[in-house]
């Protein structure tokens, strides 16, 4: 008997709950072999290239580029030319969803439906059973469906699913949904909904966690750093091009080793020191802020962090970093300089325990050997977890911080 093999939605992390599709690699009728590139998958803050887990030919493409389906879902179906499109309607129909699918490179979880070709009478006995008698089976809704429905105050029992066997659809929840909206009372506003890809919801999720769970409190430093633009034109004039921030790493990793209690992790009851100082660096993208990780950035000088915050955060623009680039830092830098903010507050990103937000350099009237003078001036503001940094740990670290960005070193 041929077999008849699925593509499930893998599973990466243990908080990962559904993926989006953002692209299909492989087309229906293509053989692949194991390893080769099937699709693109965006979940939480990065794509991942799912490969075929095992050899054989694509006959169907289930899920859609754009649409999210959760873990263990259907995606597509993996047969030979033997087996006729009848047999495959019924491998789909039957399929239960596992609670996980398959890590990359592995085997696909076991589908629920046998691989034993069923009868003609058993293909009807399936479909009636899953459509049942106009009821609202759940083997006859998809998950995604089901909560959208839940969510818009549908009525599944009045949609006609348009997949196989009657399956409900999300699109065919929306699409009944939209025929009985109400007219928008006078004036009409234009509304347009966008529904939060993976990386928002991840972002939305752990910062709401972040700002409930965890006692802020915030310490802030003024910092004169005219030595500091001129050891960068310096460095710029040597070839070595290097912003502000590229310093504030290098002088936070040193700060960091230097207050391990800053340098940690709070995992459960478990405070975790370490012994090298991985900086995270925010970075706006176009999907959403994402944090790659300068690894052991003490032992690095200025221009090398300069050299890994710009390839990080061009791949990080595009698209182009891995699970273990962003994951790991216990420290992050977070500057909106930039964009002429003065100061702001930064959330904690846990399990790390500080963060350090960094505003404009503005140039103001300093005294300097009993002078006024023009400098120029940042400020500091570090967002410290109360359960395991004391006021004091918190201003020590912000004060040998601050030192350093004043005398500046380029080592």
């Amino acid at each position: 008997m041929s077999a008849i093999r699925a593509i499930t939605m893998p599973k990466w992390g243990i908080e990962m709950q559904e993926g989006t599709i953002t692209e299909w690699t492989a087309r229906v009728g293509q053989t692949l072999a194991q390893g080769e590139p099937l699709l693109d998958v965006e979940t939480e803050k990065i794509v991942n290239t799912v490969e075929s887990p095992f050899a054989g030919t694509v006959r169907r493409i289930l899920a859609e580029a754009g649409s999210a389906y959760p873990v263990g879902a259907l995606l597509a179906v993996y047969a030979d030319g033997s087996v006729t499109e009848a047999e495959i309607d019924a491998f789909v129909g039957a399929f239960k969803p596992a609670d996980t699918g398959f890590e990359p490179g592995g085997e696909a979880p076991a589908p629920a439906a046998p691989e034993a070709v069923p009868t003609a009478a058993a293909v009807t006995a399936v479909a009636q059973m899953l459509v049942g008698e106009g009821g609202d089976g759940e083997g006859r809704v998809s998950p995604i469906a089901r909560r959208l429905a839940q969510k818009l105050g549908v009525d599944l029992s009045r949609i006609t699913g348009t997949g196989p066997n009657g399956r409900i659809s999300k699109e065919d929840v929306e699409k009944f949904a939209a025929t009985q909206s109400t007219a928008a009372p006078e004036p009409a506003l234009s509304v347009t909904r966008e529904r939060l890809t993976p990386m928002r919801q991840t972002i939305a999720r752990r910062l709401l966690e972040s700002k409930l769970g965890i006692p802020h409190y915030r310490l802030e430093r003024v910092v004169e750093v005219s030595a500091l633009l001129s050891t960068r034109a310096r460095l710029k004039a040597e070839g070595h091009p290097v912003s502000v921030n590229d310093f504030i790493v290098h002088a936070a990793a040193k700060a960091l080793i230097a207050h391990p209690a800053v340098n940690a992790h709070l995992v459960g009851d478990e405070v975790l020191r370490f012994a090298e100082a991985h900086v995270s660096i925010a970075v706006a993208t176009p999907n959403g802020l994402l944090t790659p990780v300068i690894r052991a950035a003490e032992q690095k000088s200025v221009s090398d962090i300069g050299a890994a915050s710009r390839d990080l955060a061009e791949r990080a623009r595009t698209g182009k970093l891995v699970r273990e680039e962003i994951e790991g830092g216990t420290f992050t830098v977070s500057n909106l300089g930039m964009y002429g903010l003065d100061r702001f507050d930064a959330i904690i990103n846990p399990p790390q325990v500080a963060i350090l937000a960094v505003g404009a350099v503005r140039e103001a009237p300093v005294v300097r050997d009993g002078a006024i003078v023009v400098g120029h001036l940042m400020t500091l503001t570090l967002s410290a977890d109360h359960r395991v940094i004391d006021g004091a740990v918190g201003a020590g670290f912000l004060d040998t911080l601050s030192k350093a960005l004043e005398t500046p070193t380029a080592a």
